[in-house]
C-alpha cells in the first residue's frame, strides 16, 4: 500500500512541475463522437415534429504551432456527420423523418494550455467552416414515403419526402467552436488529447428558396448545434 501511495505522490508531483518550454509545429489525428441537433426545424410549413436524440461521428487531421508554452494555433481538416431525427403522429398514422448532413470541416482554433509536465489542461476557441458534401433524408408515414407536395419561395412545387435534398440546404455553414480538455504526455513528443468539443452554427442552414414560412406564419432560421467527446494523438516536432 505504501508503494502505491508513493507512486501516486510521485505522479502528482511530476504533474505539478512546470513544463519544459514547448515551441514549434505538431501534427495529429482525432475522432469525435457527437450529439447533433438542428434548431428550428424546417418542415416546409407543416406542423413541427418531435425531436429525437441524434448522434454522429467526426474525424480530422490537425496541423498546429505552439508559439510558447501556453499559446498556439491549430488548423483541422476533417469530416463531420450532422442532422436530426424526428417522429410524430398524424391521426392514427406514424411519421418518421431523419435528415443527414455531411460536411467537410475546417476549424481554425486559438489554443491556450496550462499545467505540468505530464498533464496540461487546455481550451481552444475559433471559427469552424463547414462545406456541405451531401444531404439526404428518410421521410415516411407508416413506413412508406410521405409523398406530400409543397411550394418553394419562388413557386416551384416539390415532394417533401425526396431522399436527395442537397438543394434545400446552404452550401456553407460557419460555426462558433469551443474545445475543453487535457493533453497527456505519453512519451517524448507524443501526446494524447482528450476533450469536449462544442459548436453552434451562426448561419441559416436553409437555402434561400426553402426558407418557407412555418405553420405559425414565421420564418425561423435553422442552425447546426453539436457537442461531443474527442480523442486524438499529436506528435510534436
Amino acid at each position: 500500500m505504501k508503494k502505491i501511495y508513493s507512486a501516486l505522490l510521485a505522479l502528482l508531483l511530476l504533474a505539478s512541475f512546470p513544463a519544459l518550454a514547448q515551441k514549434g509545429m505538431y501534427f495529429g489525428v482525432a475522432g469525435t463522437f457527437q450529439n447533433v441537433w438542428i434548431t428550428s426545424q424546417n418542415n416546409y410549413g407543416m406542423i413541427f415534429m418531435d425531436y429525437q436524440k441524434t448522434f454522429g461521428a467526426a474525424g480530422n487531421l490537425t496541423v498546429g504551432y505552439d508559439f510558447n508554452n501556453h499559446v498556439g494555433i491549430k488548423i483541422e481538416v476533417g469530416y463531420g456527420q450532422f442532422g436530426q431525427k424526428y417522429t410524430d403522429h398524424l391521426g392514427d398514422s406514424a411519421l418518421s423523418r431523419q435528415v443527414k448532413l455531411n460536411y467537410l470541416e475546417i476549424p481554425i482554433m486559438f489554443k491556450y494550455t496550462s499545467g505540468g509536465a505530464v498533464a496540461r489542461f487546455y481550451f481552444a476557441v475559433g471559427p469552424q467552416i463547414n462545406m456541405l458534401l451531401s444531404a439526404t433524408q428518410t421521410y415516411t408515414m407508416n413506413g412508406a414515403a410521405y409523398d406530400t407536395i409543397r411550394t418553394t419561395v419562388s413557386g416551384v412545387k416539390f415532394n417533401v419526402s425526396n431522399e436527395s435534398i442537397k438543394e434545400r440546404w446552404s452550401s456553407m455553414d460557419v460555426m462558433a467552436r469551443l474545445d475543453l480538455g487535457v493533453d497527456i504526455t505519453l512519451v517524448k513528443h507524443l501526446i494524447l488529447e482528450v476533450g469536449l468539443k462544442m459548436g453552434y452554427g451562426l448561419m441559416d442552414l436553409n437555402s434561400t428558396d426553402y426558407r418557407i414560412k412555418d405553420h405559425d406564419g414565421n420564418i425561423n432560421p435553422s442552425h447546426n448545434v453539436f457537442g461531443g467527446l474527442s480523442v486524438g494523438l499529436t506528435y510534436h516536432l
